[in-house]
């Protein structure tokens, strides 16, 4: 008797050995597919968790994202649960993406005029706001702020002038933003448009007025078209001097030699902190020593998207992004390298710098089913590609997946119940029954081999058709 014992008790403590020997070389080598994409987990201005992305937050050309300092900015339209809208920030090092305080609602977010980052991660930004005006009337004015990761450095003000006032361009003096912008008082608004005003944001001081004179050197007719802050950290204004657009410096001197007045329905104000709308491909680009340099055209069969931009020193660099005019997916330049990423019939994300060689690096789930028409911003192990509502996947410069989902996280985003505890016990069973089987009360040999037959056993009747359960689960 006690050899057949001896030998069953071996058969099954062996037999379980090798069940659970498998369970882990099959933990380990795990993903060997497409795992899904990760999501960001939003909160609230109070930090408290949200269900999903609210519904207004980077869906919409008129409000451009920021790639700045490992975050990314989105400012959020007006929408029933933030009825001024709202500015978030995104960060996927962190898995977090947050509100922060949100705008005023009489002074509703409609559409951002400028945006410009300044020292110890500070973002400056300007934007349309409609406002109830004087008699019951709703009018648009313009308003500025200071944000930094934690909430507003300087909260949401209205600028001085009425509706129609325009943005000629940000700058930063130290650490306060600077706004010059052209207010529209009266029925002149050409006359009205050379004066411009600058504000310091929270400053209590008046607003510091240039005059006609100051900007057009005395010329009877000229228009303010753009200001920013040039590397000598004065004031500079490009006016339109009859067909002639010129530079002019806050002191009404050193007027620099004018240009055509053409290239400005193409010129890229970036670096004044004024973007331009994603569907008007730049010809010129302004640098922060004055000049004006021609862009790279726009390549042929290419339609460009809303693209965020990324913050290098003291300008703002474009991610371009393109819809081919034929073909699948989107075509994404980073760095002189192009890359297209496209949804697969087996609903799978392919990214590849060739159309011929995508290959597959995430599954397509839920709220990520809109990944592939992500735009790429760049991490510290590569790339990352990110939605607005914060679902992202990460890559290495040759294009491989960098970021999997570890088993856990793959059986929680299933929703299975019980699958997490399901390959807890496969893995740890086997852990949780040997200091049961060196018990003491199991001195004679009967009982150890009885003892040890039974547990291998049960670990075996347990683990086999967990197993056939959750191997489903894990293709």
């Amino acid at each position: 008797m006690v050899p057949l014992l001896r030998f069953l008790s071996w058969l099954l403590v062996g037999t379980a050995c090798v069940a659970w020997v498998a369970v882990l070389g099959f933990v380990s080598v795990w993903p060997r597919h497409p795992t899904g994409a990760r999501q960001l987990e939003w909160r609230d201005v109070a930090g408290q968790p949200l269900a999903s992305a609210p519904r207004g937050c980077g869906h919409d050309a008129r409000f451009p994202l920021l790639v700045h300092a490992g975050r990314v900015w989105v400012p959020c339209a007006a929408a029933p649960d933030l009825p001024g809208g709202a500015l978030a920030v995104l960060q996927p090092a962190r898995g977090e993406a947050r509100l922060l305080a949100p705008l005023p609602e009489r002074l509703s977010l409609e559409r951002v005029e400028g945006l410009l980052p300044g020292p110890g991660n500070l973002v400056g930004l300007v934007y349309r706001a409609s406002t109830q005006g004087a008699p019951g009337g709703v009018v648009d004015v313009l308003v500025a702020a200071v944000a930094d990761a934690r909430g507003w450095r300087e909260p949401p003000q209205r600028l001085p002038g009425g509706a129609g006032s325009r943005l000629l361009g940000l700058g930063w003096s130290g650490d306060r933003l600077e706004v010059a912008l052209a207010p529209a008082r009266g029925e002149d608004v050409r006359a009205e448009a050379a004066d411009a005003v600058l504000v310091r944001v929270g400053d209590t001081d008046l607003p510091r007025v240039v005059t006609r004179e100051e900007m057009c050197l005395n010329r009877t007719d000229c228009v303010v078209h753009a200001a920013y802050r040039g590397l000598s950290h004065s004031w500079r204004f490009l006016v339109e001097d009859g067909s002639t657009l010129r530079e002019v410096e806050e002191s009404g001197a050193g007027e620099v030699e004018g240009q055509s007045l053409q290239l400005l329905s193409g010129l890229d104000l970036r670096v004044a902190g004024r973007l331009r709308p994603p569907r008007a491909p730049a010809t010129h680009r302004l640098e922060p020593d004055g000049t004006i340099l021609p862009t790279e055209p726009l390549p042929s069969g290419l339609r460009p998207l809303p693209a965020p931009v990324m913050a290098e020193d003291s300008r703002l660099t474009p991610l371009p992004r393109f819809l081919p005019e034929q073909g699948v997916g989107v075509l994404h330049a980073w760095q002189g390298q192009w890359w297209h990423t496209a949804a697969g019939v087996d609903g799978l994300l392919r990214v590849g710098e060739d159309t011929r060689g995508l290959a597959a690096v995430a599954r397509l789930e839920g709220r990520c089913a809109n990944l592939p028409s992500g735009f790429l911003v760049p991490s510290r192990r590569g790339l990352t590609l990110l939605t607005p509502e914060g679902c992202h996947v990460g890559l290495t410069p040759s294009g491989q997946r960098a970021d999997p989902l570890n088993l856990l996280e793959h059986l929680e985003r299933t929703g299975v119940p019980h699958a997490v505890p399901a390959l807890s016990w496969l893995v740890l069973g086997p852990l949780v029954l040997v200091p049961v089987g060196l018990a003491r009360w199991l001195r004679a040999s009967q009982r150890q081999f009885l003892a040890r037959a039974l547990l291998a056993s049960g670990y075996l009747v347990s683990a086999l058709p967990l197993m056939a359960w959750l191997l489903p689960l894990l293709d």
